[in-house]
């Protein structure tokens, strides 16, 4: 929850940025741009740096940098300096994920019980984006920006330091051959067990494939979603920003959606079914014409988007030998986010020689491939 809070706060202060450093549009860009690059290229090294010195280290140094990051942002007198710090929070951020998963890998054997952890999660990382947005919406004009970070950079910091100085505790039902904690203090949280699989399956590539494909849909819708909430549903802009920006709070109930079906279900299985939703409510938003069930549609389709997480994070750990799951965690997100990098490209791309819509329409059929992409996965 504490790694994600600071997720989606940059992007929401940048006309902020730009009064108060005297920017240009460009320059505002780069304020969200070189973060997002930055986060990009540490997504390898992040697992292979968790496989070599131990899950537990990298987390606990992802939160000290995410709380010292912090404190640098609210000191930032510069344009240069802010742009750094806010870099380094995305790395921290990046530096987290693949031992963090890979943490849960080690912990559940059993898909059904790693489905359900993985999906309290996913849903405690979206409880951390609202309450880091909500908290910005309420203490900006009393308080500023600055205090906002400062307000999160103290329980992260006293956070680092607890899981420095504690040692967790075994779970019962660990895998018989799994004779080390992954997140014991003896190794640093490096694990090894019997290997059940390499790390780069048909399987596992089959499944990268899918994640690729579904960045390019959502991330192609997600870039003019507001746009065409404006342009086709005819809402005002305030309101368009609030209906986008309340992702974060479905994805609380995605992530553990996601989780329950794929405990119950099976994870290919549910991942299909989520794919199916995706689909099928993206194009209730652009096809219904009553406003109001355009945007139930929406907020449906942000719920089986964010609720697809949970199982192919879970399917990860059944395609590949948790002795690399930093490594294959990393290739995992990978996978999706040099995709979403480019989508808002190619949503542009279409958006110019066709029309607002032609990108949506170009999602579903992505989406529509994955369903049959990922019914070739095998988990055997």
């Amino acid at each position: 929850m504490l790694i994600e809070v600071f997720l989606l706060m940059h992007p929401a202060l940048v006309p902020v940025f730009m009064k108060e450093f005297n920017l240009s549009v460009f320059d505002a860009g780069l304020i969200i741009a070189v973060p997002s690059l930055c986060r990009l290229i540490f997504t390898l090294p992040a697992g292979i740096f968790a496989d070599k010195f131990g899950q537990r280290r990298l987390v606990i140094l992802s939160i000290l940098v995410s709380g010292l990051a912090a404190l640098l942002v609210s000191q930032s007198t510069t344009a240069s300096l802010l742009v750094f710090s806010l870099s380094l929070i995305m790395i921290s951020v990046t530096l987290y994920h693949p031992p963090g998963l890979s943490i849960l890998q080690g912990w559940f054997s059993d898909p059904k019980e790693r489905s359900a952890a993985i999906g309290l999660h996913g849903a405690s990382g979206c409880i951390g984006q609202s309450l880091g947005t909500i908290s910005l919406g309420l203490l900006l004009l009393q308080f500023g920006w600055r205090f906002c970070y400062l307000l999160f950079a103290v329980p992260l910091l006293a956070w680092a330091a607890i899981l420095a100085r504690t040692r967790t505790q075994r779970l019962p039902k660990r895998p018989p051959e799994n004779t080390q904690d992954p997140i014991s203090a003896d190794d640093g949280g490096a694990h090894h067990s019997a290997p059940k699989s390499s790390l780069i399956t048909l399987g596992f590539i089959v499944l990268m494939a899918s994640m690729g494909l579904n960045a390019l849909a959502n991330g192609s819708v997600g870039a003019f979603m507001t746009t065409y909430m404006t342009s086709q549903q005819h809402l005002a802009v305030d309101v368009a920003s609030i209906i986008f920006g309340a992702g974060p709070l479905v994805g609380i109930v995605g992530s553990l959606l996601g989780g329950y079906l794929s405990s119950r279900l099976g994870e290919k299985n549910s991942l299909v079914l989520i794919y199916i939703g995706q689909a099928i409510f993206l194009l209730g938003l652009i096809t219904i014409p009553l406003t109001p069930l355009a945007i139930v549609s929406f907020f449906i389709y942000q719920l089986f988007s964010n609720a697809m997480w949970t199982p192919a994070s879970s399917m990860v750990a059944s395609l590949t030998d948790a002795s690399s799951g930093g490594r294959a965690y990393s290739l995992y997100f990978l996978s999706s986010d040099g995709p979403g990098a480019v989508s808002p490209l190619i949503a542009a791309v279409l958006i110019t020689n066709f029309n607002i819509v032609f990108p949506f329409g170009f999602a579903i059929i992505l989406l529509a491939s994955n369903v049959l992409l990922v019914r070739l996965i095998s988990t055997k």
